[in-house]
């Protein structure tokens, strides 16, 4: 805990003084010359609280529930709103501009998230009349035999009709 608290005082004045030395860790201790067997700790900037780096704002792509959606500085709920979308944009611009930027990213996430063209073309899958003439015949035998297994007089007209149908249609088609 004590080798954590030197290198937090010393990222600590690192960053405070405008300085960005080099720490460099040796063994158990953090110092900012080089030592022998040590090694070079990465002492940049951490992010900030909103998450975002230092120097970043989030915006707020809230969902009213009305359905309406808005650009915001301030978390959603504060708004009576859902969150949509956030992103992180530079912190010294204009909100005007800083929405702008945040649509971008948006349309650009929207562009990489998008399922890719298809490449391949569909043949058509119009039957061949070979295949046709072969389901016409199955279709008749089907008749045939619901006809051989009786039915009241509206049903046996129906499967007659039907089996007149298909038997025109093979005709037609010259199989």
């Amino acid at each position: 805990m004590l080798h954590f608290a030197t290198f937090a005082t010393l990222a600590f004045l690192a960053l405070s003084s405008g300085l960005h030395a080099q720490v460099y860790r040796c063994g158990n201790t953090y110092s900012s010359a080089p030592c022998a067997g040590g090694r070079s700790v990465d002492s940049s900037p951490a992010l900030s609280a909103q998450g975002g780096a230092a120097g970043t704002t989030t915006l707020y792509l809230c969902q009213s529930y009305g359905g309406g959606q808005f650009w915001a500085l301030e978390h959603c709920s504060q708004r009576s709103a859902l969150v949509e979308r956030m992103e992180s944009v530079p912190s010294g611009m204009l909100f005007d501009q800083q929405v702008q930027m945040a649509q971008g990213q948006r349309a650009k996430s929207a562009v990489l998230a998008a399922p890719p063209e298809q490449t391949t073309r569909i043949e058509s899958t119009a039957p061949s009349k070979a295949s046709q003439c072969t389901a016409l015949d199955a279709r008749i035998r089907y008749l045939d035999q619901m006809a051989r297994a009786g039915g009241n007089g509206q049903y046996m007209d129906w499967v007659a009709n039907e089996r007149k149908q298909s038997r025109d249609q093979q005709f037609r088609m010259r199989c």
